[in-house]
């Protein structure tokens, strides 16, 4: 069987698209908020992987990221310019596309990275969690993956369990299959 080179362009194509996960921004809040994507894998920032815009009072947006991506990070920032700038919480260095990847935020961050388990224990797939280590909670947040797994950390109530409070405090990492979609809810 030939392939012309357009069929193939078509298929590699293709293949990339269809690995990918989503991130999707619902702010359930009275109020505009500014969510961010960034990505710093090992604590370095990478502008490969950005994104920022404003969501008003009940608003939504998605935002895709590849399977692959390491060092993912989610957030929200309240209280900004139009421009997302100047923000009374999880400002960024960059306005509304941040370019530090939110390691400037002081929020709390969704987190996501690609990891292989192994064939025994569940192969590909992509790890994530909610963290505040050396963090404040802005926004009380909900993560919740399409496969059914769902945390939430409020500033009232956030269990180890729920969300990384300190470095080591792996009770709160989850993983799902590839190419999930991952609701990142404000004010839930």
């Amino acid at each position: 069987m030939k392939f012309s080179a357009a069929a193939l362009a078509v298929l590699v194509s293709a293949a990339s698209t269809a690995s990918a996960f989503t991130i999707h921004f619902q702010n359930n809040c009275g109020f505009a908020v500014w969510p961010a994507v960034g990505k710093a894998p090992y604590g370095s920032p990478d502008t490969s992987v950005a994104f920022g815009t404003m969501l008003g009072a009940g608003a939504s947006v998605s935002y895709g990221v590849g399977d692959s991506e390491l060092g993912i990070r989610a957030w929200g920032r309240t209280g900004c310019a139009n421009d997302g700038t100047n923000c009374a919480t999880g400002g960024c260095v960059g306005g509304m596309v941040c370019t530090d990847a939110g390691l400037n935020s002081g929020v709390i961050v969704s987190e996501y990275g690609y990891a292989n388990f192994g064939a025994q224990y569940g192969g590909e797939r992509t790890s994530w969690d909610l963290s505040h280590v050396g963090l404040s909670i802005n926004l009380n947040t909900r993560l919740a993956s399409s496969d059914g797994q769902s945390v939430l950390c409020t500033t009232g109530s956030c269990a180890d369990n729920q969300a990384y409070s300190y470095t080591d405090d792996y009770a709160a990492d989850r993983n799902s299959p590839l190419g999930q979609t991952y609701t990142h809810t404000f004010c839930a």
